[in-house]
């Protein structure tokens, strides 16, 4: 029985020490690669200094393209979105984005744009694309201050990452098997961090008729990154995308704000109600462009 029990604890041991080697490997190959955006903005991008970045969510990564936008202004830019994200996890990402030691003149925030007055905000569904950093401190802050199993597990995958690695086995194990072989691929962005949908389906049709409401931009977080950014001399500017039959009304503030909620009536641009597609992105990164060009003069 003793004989037994003993190779039950090497086999849980031996099974163990694999799991963590694991755990290991895929979270380093993942940090060295530049498949998720925080990996990327560490190991691939080389610039240091920035004319503008942008922040925000699914709506920020599709509507701007920095490729147009320094092609018409002469400038140096860089998307930051990230798909599936709260202001939260934007915030960790300008602190990602200055621990990296890079720097910029601007930060164009575009989050959803309901999430501007979202106040109780809870853990986005992409935040474990950081848990290769876990070990810095923003991290770990981000990851405390959330309650729930998932924010549990990445916390506590600082010192043990095979928590977060299994928890999250589908978007860690199998991207660090393809970082393995390709260390260049990139998840769903271009070079300069961008992201475009497709050609609509949707017919040529003006939309004839809009709902109007108005952001007070009352999230906590708003403060948080502009407090960061006031700190880094950060010109900070609040992004409102467009929006398929909605127009937005935004509160004064001390920041700018460059409103585009209503500039496209046309189905045709729209990918669904608040992502705009190819043509659309075209339209509205001019329009954009325009507007920065003047704010930067």
């Amino acid at each position: 029985m003793k004989r037994f029990i003993k190779k039950v604890v090497i086999l849980i041991v031996i099974c163990s020490a694999l799991v963590a080697l694991i755990s290991y490997a895929s979270l380093s190959v993942l940090k060295k690669s530049a498949f998720y955006k925080p990996s990327y903005l560490s190991q691939h991008v080389e610039p240091s200094n920035f004319d503008y970045i942008i922040l925000g969510a699914s709506t920020g990564l599709t509507t701007l393209n920095t490729e147009l936008i320094d092609s018409l202004n002469h400038t140096k830019g860089i998307n930051l979105a990230m798909d599936d994200t709260a202001l939260a996890t934007q915030y960790l990402m300008l602190q990602h984005f200055i621990y990296e030691g890079k720097s910029t003149d601007y930060c164009i925030l575009a989050p959803s744009v309901f999430d501007f007055d979202v106040t109780d905000s809870v853990m986005s569904g992409n935040d474990y694309r950081f848990m290769m950093f876990n070990d810095r401190d923003y991290v770990q802050n981000h990851y405390s201050t959330f309650d729930g199993t998932d924010a549990n597990l990445l916390k506590l995958s600082r010192w043990f990452p095979a928590l977060g690695v299994a928890y999250y086995n589908v978007e860690i194990l199998y991207p660090a098997l393809q970082a393995t072989v390709k260390p260049e691929k990139r998840n769903r962005f271009d070079a300069n961090g961008n992201y475009v949908y497709p050609l609509s389906s949707s017919d040529d049709q003006k939309i004839n008729t809009s709902t109007t409401f108005q952001i007070g931009f009352k999230n906590p977080w708003l403060m948080k990154i502009k407090a960061l950014c006031e700190t880094n001399n950060i010109k900070l500017i609040y992004y409102i995308s467009p929006l398929q039959g909605y127009s937005v009304m935004a509160a004064p503030q001390i920041n700018e704000v460059i409103n585009h909620s209503d500039v496209l009536q046309n189905k045709k641009y729209f990918y669904d109600d608040i992502h705009v597609d190819r043509k659309g992105r075209k339209k509205v990164t001019e329009l954009f462009a325009d507007r920065l060009a003047q704010i930067m003069e």
